[in-house]
C-alpha cells in the first residue's frame, strides 16, 4: 500500500518514514510534544538519609525480635487426652437448648416491623 503523510503547512503529500516535508520541508517531528519518562523521578538527596534510618529501625526491629523468639524455650509437647474406658462414663440427662431470635425491620418510609422467635432443642 502507497500510505501518504499530508504536511499540515502546505497539504502536500509525502512518503510516511520521511521526517521533513518533500515540499516546504516542515519538520514533521517538531509538531510532536516531547516525550516524557513515565518512570518516577529519583529520590532527593535529602531523602536517603530518612530512608536509610527508616530501614535501619525496620532491621533493628526484626532482629530483637527474632532473638525473642529465639530465647524463649521451647513448648512442651501436649499430652494426648486420656479417653476413659466405656464403663466409666456416666449417662447424661437431657439436655436443652433454647434459642431467642429478635428482629426489627425498618423501610424507606419509615414503618418499622418487629417480631420475635424461640426454639428449643432437646439432646438426649
Amino acid at each position: 500500500s502507497d500510505v501518504k503523510r499530508i504536511c499540515p503547512q502546505c497539504s502536500n503529500a509525502f512518503p510516511l518514514d520521511a521526517r521533513h516535508c518533500t515540499h516546504c520541508g516542515y519538520d514533521m517531528d517538531a509538531s510532536l510534544p516531547a516525550p516524557q519518562s513515565s518512570l518516577p523521578e529519583l529520590v532527593s538527596k535529602a531523602a536517603v538519609p530518612v530512608l536509610v534510618g527508616a530501614a535501619s529501625l525496620a532491621v533493628s526491629m526484626g532482629w530483637k525480635l527474632i532473638q525473642g523468639m529465639l530465647s524463649q524455650p521451647a513448648r512442651p509437647k501436649q499430652q494426648p487426652l486420656q479417653v476413659r474406658p466405656a464403663e466409666q462414663i456416666q449417662p447424661r440427662s437431657k439436655m436443652t437448648v433454647r434459642i431467642t431470635t429478635s428482629w426489627a425491620v425498618g423501610d424507606s418510609n419509615g414503618n418499622w416491623r418487629e417480631g420475635r422467635s424461640e426454639q428449643t432443642i432437646e439432646f438426649e
